[in-house]
């Protein structure tokens, strides 16, 4: 089995660059390398377009099977492996999702510092957010305004992300790394992500973030939904 090397990880802005093909199997695609971001942490897969010599073939989904990323084409375009190729991503979606991402890590820490709630679940599309905590009850009004202005007095104070790779066993040291319920770390990892956001936020994470919080603009809570099972939604959306 082949690996595909991450761009994303080294730069998550990049959104061009050139890859070599390394397998082909009608409209399932592997790469030497890629800058395509499958789902993971609720956050929808890259789209886009892998080209060569004026053929364009679209890049519809994108999944992760062991150390490779398969790349699904809408159709066959006739690549041939070693062929070197041009991989394009949709910036602008990346980019909404990016930003939500990095918003959603603010907001579950902020929560799991204020009310002790662990997330349970989330889902990022470039338009909107949700997440789901484990609360015995709903949030009120006062308690809803208040999260608003602290989520955006975080923003407007340009907190910088950073990323780094550590042992797996940080973890026996630093369980609160963990901020989801369940544990939903692949199983044989021997190194985790983990992703800092200034002074406020410091959580495993395999997802690609801003550089720092003022890109997000201001943040909005949508609707606030009670999922049943001691189970609360949050949506939220950023607005510039």
């Amino acid at each position: 089995m082949a690996t595909t090397e991450l761009l994303y990880y080294k730069d998550p802005y990049l959104t061009k660059t050139s890859a070599s093909i390394v397998k082909l199997d009608g409209e399932n695609l592997i790469l030497d390398k890629t800058i395509f971001f499958g789902k993971s942490c609720g956050v929808k897969p890259d789209v886009g377009t892998i080209s060569l010599k004026g053929i364009s073939a679209n890049v519809v989904d994108v999944r992760k099977r062991g150390d490779e990323i398969i790349h699904i084409l809408e159709n066959d375009p006739g690549f041939e492996p070693n062929q070197q190729v041009l991989l394009t991503i949709d910036w602008n979606r990346r980019y909404a999702m990016m930003k939500l991402h990095t918003t959603l890590h603010v907001l579950s820490s902020i929560i799991w510092k204020k009310f002790g709630a662990l997330v349970t679940g989330s889902d990022i599309s470039p338009e909107k957010a949700k997440i789901d905590f484990d609360m015995s009850r709903n949030f009120t009004k006062e308690e809803l305004e208040w999260i608003t202005r602290e989520m955006n007095r975080i923003i407007n104070e340009n907190h910088e992300t950073s990323a780094e790779f550590l042992p797996f066993d940080v973890l026996e040291k630093h369980p609160e790394l963990i901020r989801t319920k369940n544990n939903i770390l692949p199983k044989g990892l021997k190194t985790i992500r983990v992703v800092t956001i200034g002074s406020v936020d410091r959580q495993a994470d395999g997802g690609l973030h801003v550089k720092s919080t003022k890109e997000l603009g201001s943040f909005r809570i949508t609707r606030h939904k009670n999922k049943g099972r001691g189970i609360r939604r949050l949506e939220v959306t950023n607005t510039n």
